[in-house]
């Protein structure tokens, strides 16, 4: 449930929210089994996707075309807001005992 929870640190350099389920996964998966590993990858996963997706909007800010800086922080404002609903979301269903599978998540581990 940690490794949910910690996605909602994402404003805490050097990025919180991938720190947290990495250091997870990495230290707790074989002392608390699978459950955790699994828990805390989807979480990673999920994290990385999170974070370069706002790179990709965010370097949309300096191209110089009109409307898309506005259009590209709105964006970003959305994506902060559903990071904040599927990391709580996250972790009430691992809190009760299931694995959550972030929608929308690019899953290199």
């Amino acid at each position: 449930m940690l490794a949910h929870l910690c996605g909602l640190a994402f404003f805490m350099p050097p990025f919180g929210n991938i720190a947290g389920p990495l250091l997870i996964w990495q230290v707790k998966r074989v002392e608390l089994g699978e459950f955790v590993g699994a828990s805390a990858r989807e979480a990673l996963n999920f994290q990385f996707t999170f974070v370069a997706l706002v790179f990709l909007f965010a370097s949309l800010n300096i191209l110089p075309l009109p409307g898309i800086g506005g259009v590209s922080t709105l964006v970003i404002l959305a994506m902060i807001l559903s990071n904040v609903f599927f990391c709580v979301m996250a972790a009430l269903r691992t809190n009760q005992g299931e694995i959550y599978r972030y929608p929308y998540a690019f899953r290199p581990f």
